[in-house]
């Protein structure tokens, strides 16, 4: 009977700790007298609320469902929560409060990246990231990124030239018209802000509408822009772990 009260309890004080926040966060916008116009207000700014939006309205529709109101500030236990709704509310709740940043949980670091850089051979470049199973490295000037060496740029290069001479100190910069970060054939890669969210880039990845180029990898910089530092790298199979 404890546990049952525990998660009557604990279900109510997760709704009205998301609903003050939401409150806070919303001011005193008129559209948002509710819970329900609430979480609706919130999933327009943030992507974290609308990954969960479902979920919270029907969240709002079973608190409705447990606890009878009398008025303000009172109310009455009228039914219980399962224990596994009760501990997804509150995961929830920890998770739109408090949102996850690509660039500190599923992204690469920058200083733990194999980058390369324009003056590097390329043969030494294929040695290590076969070696390492490495499928894309940033190519670096100052820094900021300047292009993406994979193996589409030695097969683009081939296709052009028929054969590639690697023993004759070819260099990446030989390589710029295929590495270049727009001009990938079937390879597509997108930049993202230090602030966005984990939720952010998962939205990028279900909106994907290029049928020709394959969405692969998201670069992090401070604004989202190219002639930014590098901060780290999020790989679609990241993106894709992180839905699971």
């Amino acid at each position: 009977m404890t546990e049952n009260r525990s998660n009557s309890s604990r279900f109510v004080s997760t709704y009205n700790q998301l609903d003050e926040y939401m409150r806070d966060q919303l001011g005193n916008d008129k559209r948002n007298t509710i819970y329900y116009h609430r979480v609706h207000g919130m999933a327009s700014k943030e992507a974290t609320f609308r990954k969960y939006k479902l979920l919270l309205h029907s969240f709002g529709e079973l608190r409705n469902a447990i606890v009878h109101d009398y008025g303000r500030n009172e109310m009455e236990i009228i039914a219980e929560p399962h224990l596994d709704h009760v501990e997804t509310y509150e995961r929830i709740l920890a998770d739109v409060m408090n949102p996850a940043m690509a660039l500190d949980t599923i992204a690469v670091k920058v200083k733990e990246l194999y980058t390369l850089k324009p003056e590097y051979d390329v043969l030494k470049a294929i040695q290590i990231m076969s070696k390492e199973n490495y499928s894309y490295a940033p190519l670096l000037d100052n820094d900021q990124i300047i292009g993406v060496f994979s193996e589409e740029s030695l097969f683009d290069y081939l296709n052009d030239f028929g054969k590639m001479d690697l023993t004759n100190g070819l260099k990446l910069k030989d390589l710029k018209k295929y590495t270049t970060v727009n001009d990938h054939r079937s390879e597509a890669f997108q930049f993202a802000s230090e602030k966005e969210t984990v939720a952010d880039l998962e939205e990028r990845l279900r909106g994907i509408k290029d049928q020709h180029r394959r969405f692969e990898v998201v670069f992090i910089t401070k604004n989202g822009k190219l002639n930014e530092n590098l901060l780290g790298m999020v790989t679609i199979w990241d993106l894709a772990q992180s839905m699971i």
